[in-house]
């Protein structure tokens, strides 16, 4: 970010201290599969299990992700952009739980989704919540770079008639910086000043606007609820396998080894050299795993099989340690991630009820993100009144017909199989309802079927009736 250009244009103080700023890049660097203890020449190379972790995690978090809100015309424009965050959902929280952090942030049409190294926090209250907050923007056009800092902070004032009065004011300044086509140029500045208007994006924000009646931040930042112990001051987050990072190092050091040891396993005979000459000049093809090796041996017949010693079943275990440590170190159940001996896939079980670890660590995961769109939908609710020509209504009664629905993350659908088809049996739920649920029918198909077996079973029935008659 630009610091210096953020910290002289505002005069505020940005609450991200270099080591946060550290640990941002290093973060993207492993989630990118570019650790910093990546090292080519001893062959070691990185799995990204670190990416994996991550889709795992917002996998579960995400799953069968439903939020409901209705009632009204701006129930019903607050609904659009929550069905508008709902299809990148996972990938928001595979990139939040994956670094520091991510902010949601409304702009009157849709939602601008911001990550780390692009939002500063300016003011935080005692528990750590953002309160104030500058955003980065960058647009690359031909051989120039469009930068947008944008400004949300509360400002206290004073009323016509004297009395204290509180704001929530958003500033804008746009700048333009010769970089090239491709904008890898390092610089410090984001370069000259210009309207906002200049760039096509940006021509409908207005430079500064103050906005009454304002009780949250019109922006929400979602993280992984665990401590920050890089930096104890800062309100950014750490990823959900921060606490793992030297397991991950020892997991990608043992699959190299692993796989080392596969690439060096290809059986070879070496053979003198001057037999490798003889077929070369006589025209004879010899088997690709001839080698020729001049070693000062006595006799040019001599003949060395190389058979390499393959360590798999030690380093499987060795493996499955480390996945287990990085299991319970990312908060999940012990176990939870494992290497499959049979297909050699590492993978992450099916979580049981009796994982409590991961249960609790998903449900604060979930927590924070329903707090974070609550807020994003609030934030929503006060831009329509800006920029949207629906009714006005207040945020508590919107508020309360907002609904979740998360899916159960213990769910085995067999079991639901077998309890269903108990409930049909014992004439609990209609039979139709079943085929819907399981087997992907209609609700008219599964009707018309289960009447079509009523109708051929009373036939039956009938007619066997008559042949006990005669």
């Amino acid at each position: 970010m630009f610091r210096r250009e953020i910290e002289e244009r505002f005069q505020a103080d940005i609450q991200l201290s270099d080591a946060m700023e550290r640990a941002i890049n290093k973060f993207y660097s492993i989630t990118a599969g570019r650790p910093p203890w990546e090292d080519l020449d001893d062959d070691i190379e990185s799995i990204n299990f670190a990416g994996y972790i991550d889709d795992v995690t917002a996998g579960l978090v995400t799953l069968d992700l439903g939020i409901d809100i209705s009632g009204s015309e701006r129930a019903d424009y607050l609904q659009q952009h929550a069905d508008y965050v709902l299809k990148v959902i996972h990938d928001k929280v595979s990139e939040a739980v994956g670094n520091c952090g991510i902010m949601f942030k409304p702009n009157g049409q849709n939602v601008d989704y911001i990550e780390p190294g692009n939002f500063a926090p300016t003011e935080t209250d005692s528990n750590g919540n953002i309160l104030g907050c500058v955003f980065q923007t960058q647009i690359q056009r031909g051989d120039y770079t469009y930068t947008r800092l944008e400004w949300h902070r509360f400002e206290d004032t004073t009323a016509e008639d004297g009395t204290p009065s509180r704001v929530y004011r958003i500033t804008n300044y746009a700048y333009k910086k010769r970089t090239g086509k491709f904008g890898n140029t390092v610089s410090t500045s984001p370069g000259d000043q210009i309207a906002l208007t200049e760039v096509k994006e940006w021509a409908d924000i207005q430079p500064d606007i103050a906005i009454q009646n304002v009780e949250m931040p019109l922006f929400a930042y979602f993280k992984n609820p665990a401590p920050n112990r890089i930096d104890r001051t800062s309100p950014l987050g750490v990823p959900v396998w921060h606490n793992a990072m030297k397991e991950l190092k020892d997991l990608d050091i043992a699959w190299s080894r692993k796989g080392s040891e596969v690439e060096d396993s290809k059986h070879m005979t070496f053979v003198a050299q001057s037999a490798i000459q003889y077929a070369d000049q006589h025209g004879v093809k010899l088997p690709r795993f001839l080698r020729g090796l001049e070693m000062g041996v006595e006799a040019d017949s001599t003949i060395h099989e190389h058979v390499s010693t393959l360590l798999t079943d030690q380093r499987i275990a060795d493996i499955n340690s480390i996945l287990s440590l990085v299991s319970t170190k990312c908060g999940f159940s012990q176990g939870f991630f494992q290497l499959d001996e049979k297909t050699g896939v590492m993978t992450a079980t099916q979580v049981e009820a009796d994982d409590q670890e991961t249960i609790r660590t998903i449900k604060n995961i979930r927590d924070a993100l329903q707090d974070a769109i609550t807020q994003l939908l609030y934030g929503c609710n006060v831009m329509a009144d800006l920029y949207s020509d629906t009714p006005p209504e207040l945020w508590e009664t919107l508020k309360e017909s907002l609904i979740f629905n998360f899916g159960d993350i213990v769910y085995n659908r067999q079991e639901d199989m077998a309890n269903w088809w108990k409930y049909r049996l014992q004439g609990d739920v209609p039979a139709y309802l079943y085929y819907v649920k399981f087997e992907g029918m209609g609700i008219d198909e599964a009707k018309a079927m289960v009447e079509e077996a009523k109708s051929e079973q009373m036939q039956q029935e009938t007619l066997f009736s008559r042949f006990g008659e005669e």
